[in-house]
């Protein structure tokens, strides 16, 4: 199957992120949001990663323009109907994963592939929420979706291979490079990423250096091009939390238990760049 009509639902950062690289690739997009507040705010991220990436000059003029005509944006969820792909991409709560997924099962056609963006959700869990369990594929992009290369395809015991190397071949189009990987909490990423963060958090807790200090002996001692601490502020500290309390649920591995200092900082909304304010302040 031909896919040339993609639908993203769930315009956060990583949706519109997912919608914006599609339309540059040529594929026709559709993004669903709760409300009209979320079209306007996701119209604005989308049209700022354009400029941003013609800045950098990965594009044309011409490139995004032609991109800006690619997508449109709604409120209804009927619109995905037409879809060769739907990717759900809301927030990263299982209750509320399943419910989208369960809605869009209704609405579009036998043939059509879905996928989750889920990055620590076990995929079983979200499959089973369809009639079509064997055509549910994790497609985890990394943040930010336009720069980062990577993207875990993500199997569970009843994904059907064809289905596996058709979003394995979507991947590639969007000029991705993707790996396959078996479903089990946190998959390959941030089964390895969230345990290095936690632990940084951890030491920094016990007095073992400030943050800064332990931001530059991963950098320098290892040549990492950001610390730490401002990959959690990029990540932001309420990802990181919900990533960390999800796999604790289901690994019930202390190296997984959020700190109690990332805690008072999701709880006083310093959540990273997003909002100015993390570990660290952001002028811009």
């Amino acid at each position: 199957m031909q896919i040339e009509r993609l639908a993203v639902v769930g315009c956060g950062t990583m949706g519109t992120g997912i919608i914006q690289v599609a339309a540059q690739t040529g594929l026709e997009v559709v993004g669903v949001e709760a409300t009209a507040e979320g079209v306007r705010r996701a119209q604005d991220r989308i049209e700022a990663g354009l400029e941003a990436t013609l800045a950098r000059g990965k594009l044309t003029p011409e490139q995004a323009r032609a991109a800006r005509e690619r997508f449109t944006l709604t409120t209804d969820l009927d619109a995905i109907t037409a879809a060769d792909v739907v990717v759900e991409a809301v927030f990263e709560d299982v209750e509320l994963k399943v419910e989208i997924l369960g809605k869009i099962d209704a609405l579009v056609g036998e043939n059509t592939f879905l996928a989750s963006n889920t990055s620590t959700i076990p995929l079983v869990v979200l499959a089973a929420a369809t009639r079509r369990p064997e055509r549910v594929v994790g497609l985890h992009f990394f943040n930010p979706v336009p720069a980062m290369k990577l993207v875990e395809v993500i199997r569970t015991p009843v994904s059907e291979p064809e289905h596996v190397r058709a979003m394995v071949d979507l991947a590639t189009r969007l000029g991705k490079s993707p790996v396959v990987v078996n479903d089990v909490p946190g998959f390959v990423g941030n089964l390895l990423i969230v345990p290095y963060l936690l632990d940084a958090v951890r030491a920094y807790e016990r007095g073992v250096a400030d943050m800064e200090a332990i931001d530059d002996v991963i950098t320098l001692g290892f040549n990492h091009r950001m610390g730490p601490f401002r990959l959690s502020d990029l990540i932001g500290l309420d990802i990181v939390h919900d990533m960390a309390a999800s796999m604790y649920e289901e690994y019930k591995d202390p190296r997984y238990q959020p700190p109690v200092l990332l805690k008072q900082y999701v709880r006083l909304g310093r959540l990273g760049r997003k909002t100015g304010r993390g570990f660290y302040v952001y002028e811009d």
